[in-house]
């Protein structure tokens, strides 16, 4: 029976394990958080649930299937999850774009088809890409708000090569545990637990070694030093990424007839608004609170040393009020703040994942900064590490 390490206890690395378990190997995780999940975990408060990372997976084929495999049921959206809003001029709207605007990306785009320039260049960023291809309006207005809500980060720092590929095979709608995302992450614990796998928390490793099968699933900064005596430019690769902090909100309060119903809204840059978007929590998934759930996602803009109601004030409460048009006090709030958010998909992730496969044959990397983001990706690259360690 071959023995593999796994370093790290996210998603990633509970996955790593239960692929590896699945395929005969005896595995030992070790983890320096206290509890496992990493940035997926649920807490779950009297008036609703908080996620404190992904609030839903992608559902692929093999995201339902892992899914099952662990036990863990999918909710599907409910149906105002729908409508999905950019903010502009001082209001939501569901199409942020004109129709000269429209009429102009197309445009655009279709000139850039002819003269074959669509793809990404060397060094491009995607707000490069986007007023090069289909125009200024498209970018700025639709396409940089739609990927700062998933990157957490502006169309100017993100490479378009990292995003666009990374976006590319991604098929199905979206799908979340009835209790939340923690509960995949329960779930995993539970299942490893009965079939042997001893899991260490409070426990930082400083290097891993030829003597024994690893698969590396930390945070960027730490795989980076775990990483350096075995593939130095794979390390070096990963030490340059940046994983800047990340901070939500998620707050309750009273419903009232005029709440905005959907998904969310997402607010571009120079809207005159702090966050980068909001969700719409108890439209998207059912069960999630008897009442308005709201999580306000600020990326890094507050100060880390903000107090809740400091950052309460400040930011979600004004922010609130121009979206809604009327102000309101939470019954309840919770921050929940991150050291190390989603790394920047910048040309940094795009090397590292060009150089997963220069790493000896004993030692496998799975994690966020690899070139593919979201829970569905992370199952999926967890996968390809447990089957490189194991061959």
């Amino acid at each position: 029976m071959k023995t593999v390490l796994v370093v790290g206890a996210g998603l990633s690395g509970l996955s790593a394990a239960w692929h590896l378990v699945r395929r005969g190997a005896a595995v030992h995780v070790v983890c320096a958080d206290a509890e496992p999940g990493g940035l997926i975990r649920t807490r779950r408060t009297p008036l609703g649930l908080v996620e404190t990372g992904a609030n839903s997976l992608v559902l692929t084929e093999r995201a339902r299937q892992f899914c099952g495999e662990i036990g863990v049921a999918l909710c599907e959206p409910r149906r105002e999850s729908a409508r999905r809003y950019v903010y502009r001029d001082g209001r939501p709207r569901r199409f942020p774009l004109t129709v000269g605007e429209s009429i102009g990306g197309v445009m655009s785009f279709v000139g850039a088809m002819v003269s074959r320039s669509t793809r990404a260049r060397d060094g491009e960023s995607v707000a490069a890409w986007g007023h090069r291809v289909v125009g200024r309006a498209v970018t700025d207005r639709l396409l940089a708000p739609v990927l700062q809500g998933v990157y957490a980060a502006p169309a100017d720092r993100l490479s378009a090569r990292a995003v666009l590929g990374s976006r590319r095979g991604r098929k199905g709608g979206i799908g979340a545990p009835a209790t939340g995302m923690g509960e995949i992450i329960e779930r995993l614990s539970d299942r490893l637990s009965e079939k042997g796998v001893r899991i260490e928390y409070g426990v930082t490793l400083d290097r891993v070694t030829p003597s024994e099968r690893a698969i590396i699933c930390t945070a960027a900064p730490a795989a980076a030093g775990l990483l350096a005596p075995h593939a130095p430019e794979l390390a070096a690769a990963v030490g340059r990424i940046d994983v800047g902090p990340a901070l939500t909100v998620t707050a309750f309060f009273e419903r009232a007839a005029t709440d905005l119903r959907g998904f969310g809204v997402l607010f571009p840059r120079g809207a005159g608004i702090n966050a980068l978007g909001v969700l719409f929590n108890d439209d998207i998934f059912p069960g999630r609170s008897s009442m308005r759930s709201e999580t306000w996602i600020l990326g890094a803009s507050p100060a880390a040393n903000d107090s809740d109601e400091a950052i309460l004030a400040s930011c979600v409460l004004p922010d609130r009020e121009r979206l809604m048009g009327s102000a309101a006090r939470p019954v309840a709030c919770h921050v929940t703040r991150w050291p190390q958010g989603i790394p920047v998909y910048d040309d940094a992730v795009l090397a590292a994942g060009a150089l997963v496969g220069s790493v000896p044959a004993w030692l496998g990397v799975a994690g966020n900064y690899l070139g593919r983001i979201g829970a569905a990706a992370l199952i999926e690259v967890s996968e390809e590490a447990a089957t490189r360690v194991l061959a």
